[in-house]
């Protein structure tokens, strides 16, 4: 399924470009929802980060919790990253400036449970 997305967005520019100029996604993760079984197990995806920015310069992602730089560009416009996801929790994505340490944009991907714990705890045993 993410094989299609991919080639969706290399065989028509034009839609890439579209969401990538807009204002409010020039990060774009793809997917943006990780799903796994139960309620605090690890999740797992492949998921690409694309971006795409108005003025060539020097962009670096990282990530927005740890501030660990996963990647950089240098005299790019645009840039794609292959990010295999591993984590319990949601994870946010921060693309940024690297001259001006301005960040440019950002994205998250949010992850979800089938099944949430709803067991109750006991707090004692009679055996």
């Amino acid at each position: 399924m993410y094989f299609r997305w991919l080639c969706l967005l290399l065989l028509f520019p034009a839609l890439s470009s579209a969401k990538a100029t807009d204002k409010t996604a020039p990060l774009i993760a793809l997917p943006d929802t990780c799903v796994a079984l139960r309620e605090g197990r690890n999740c797992y995806a492949d998921v690409t980060l694309t971006w795409e920015q108005p003025n060539i310069g020097n962009y670096c992602l990282r990530d927005a919790t740890s501030k660990y730089i996963m990647q950089c560009w240098l005299k790019q416009q645009q840039g794609v990253f292959e990010y295999t996801f591993d984590s319990k929790q949601s994870i946010a994505f921060e693309l940024f400036d690297s001259n001006t340490a301005q960040v440019v944009a950002t994205a998250e991907v949010k992850l979800h449970w089938v099944y949430q714990n709803r067991q109750k705890k006991r707090r004692w045993r009679v055996f």
